[in-house]
């Protein structure tokens, strides 16, 4: 009874993303540029990337949809506009087994990003020294599903090709004017640290040619792995793989893939078990369930009690909740349903102590992998040039007819218009642990 519940709301979930993505005709377009519409991306041969273009920080990451598609994530900017903040980021697909440079990809492509729940997208924005998370700005109108002031993800993943950097855009609650560096997550990867806050009116610039389209970088080894079978379902085979675990300050970071050696019959219609899976408070609200917060992390060779994933501070049904500061296992990660399939996440715990250089990595109830190596995350603010005065177009985000982003030769892309973000829910959240945990 517990799948069928867990199949029914997966379907409703479906139903409504599928729902929020058709827009009435008598609205005009989406992102209605004061100048000009963002046009739309044609079928010529992908031009090079604009090497003018600022990147803060960048990390690649494969699809778990089935395609596999190999893609460059960067972080360009983050901007302060007048009450309001902007991440420029992008998506590059690099490669795909089944596809070549200039190819269009399956609409049914998923970079992992989509939030079933109000926002849009899994982006957050981390200020670890004050304890602070801030959520995407989210419609105040439920007829508009509450959908964020942001470049649509399930919009941007219609329309990728190999080869082709597409400019995006996501808009935050406004920073504290004392804020000069922030934290950047893409909830599958370890967050980009340090990322530099430009004030108003100005561009970070590039101190380097910029080239995103470059081939991938080799395929990192895992430092550590661990096949397993499930107690209650033997018949069912996973592997963990430890990518790497990264520290930072006030954070520690693990990524981590999860493979299914054999079918896996009931993934999606029923959370996660241990160890990928954490055990949650039955008396806790918490916006996902199905979530990877099984590990937990320790310094090697130290007593310390083993540290759990961190969470944040959320809503459900306008009740306190908890939201994981870590993966969330979805539709994006289908091809875990298969023998074969696999999929990178990415878990978030408090910072280790100082000078810890290795850790053991704990699957509570199958196995310890020990002594794995602690490696420092890369601060971003020397990757970025002095910033410049710039002032360009802005757009409204209107119902309809939306675009796909920008090309890398638009740079610097237009902002959002600050008289609407009257419409807009601000939502700063923190940083936290589960009661009773």
């Amino acid at each position: 009874m517990a799948a069928i519940k867990r199949l029914v709301s997966v379907i409703g979930a479906a139903a409504v993303l599928s729902a929020g993505c058709t827009y009435t005709k008598d609205e005009p377009g989406l992102f209605q540029n004061r100048a000009t519409q963002s046009p739309s991306i044609d079928n010529t041969a992908p031009a090079p990337t604009n090497p003018k273009l600022p990147v803060a920080a960048e990390a690649e990451w494969t699809t778990a949809e089935g395609l596999h598609i190999s893609t460059r994530f960067a972080i360009h900017a983050v901007r302060r506009i007048q009450g309001a903040t902007v991440v420029d980021w992008s998506v590059t697909p690099l490669s795909s087994p089944d596809y070549g440079i200039g190819d269009r990809l399956p609409s049914w492509a998923d970079l992992g990003l989509s939030r079933s729940s109000e926002g849009d997208i899994n982006m957050f924005l981390l200020d670890p020294a004050n304890g602070k998370v801030y959520r995407t700005l989210s419609h105040e109108s439920r007829r508009l599903f509450r959908r964020c002031l942001c470049t649509p993800i399930w919009l941007a993943q219609q329309g990728l090709r190999i080869g082709e950097t597409r400019l995006l855009q996501a808009t935050f609650p406004p920073l504290p004017e004392a804020l000069d560096f922030v934290d950047v997550d893409l909830i599958n990867l370890a967050p980009f640290m340090r990322v530099p806050v430009t004030p108003i009116g100005h561009v970070p610039t590039a101190p380097h040619p910029t080239d995103l389209a470059r081939p991938p970088a080799a395929v990192r080894q895992p430092v550590a792995q661990h096949e397993f079978r499930y107690r209650r379902e033997t018949r069912r085979v996973q592997n963990i793989a430890i990518d790497r675990v990264v520290a930072a300050p006030g954070r520690t970071s693990l990524e981590w893939t999860i493979s299914s050696v054999t079918d896996q019959s009931i993934f999606i219609l029923e959370p996660a078990l241990s160890p990928i899976g954490g055990m949650l408070p039955d008396n806790v609200d918490v916006l996902d369930r199905d979530v990877v917060s099984g590990p937990m992390i320790k310094p090697h060779g130290l007593p310390a009690k083993p540290s759990t994933v961190s969470w944040m501070t959320t809503a459900v049904a306008g009740r306190k909740a908890y939201e994981c500061l870590c993966s969330p296992l979805g539709l994006w990660a289908g091809s875990l349903r298969r023998d074969g399939g696999q999929a990178s996440v990415a878990s978030n715990y408090p910072a280790l102590p100082a000078g810890t250089r290795t850790v053991d990595v704990i699957l509570p109830g199958v196995a310890t992998l020990p002594d794995i190596p602690v490696a420092d995350a890369e601060d971003s603010a020397p990757r970025l040039g002095p910033s410049k005065p710039y002032t360009g177009d802005t757009w409204i985000y209107y119902s309809g007819d939306p675009p796909r982003g920008w090309t890398t030769a638009q740079w610097p892309t237009p902002l959002p218009d600050p008289d609407q973000l009257r419409d807009y829910r601000f939502f700063i959240e923190n940083l936290t642990r589960l009661p009773s945990w």
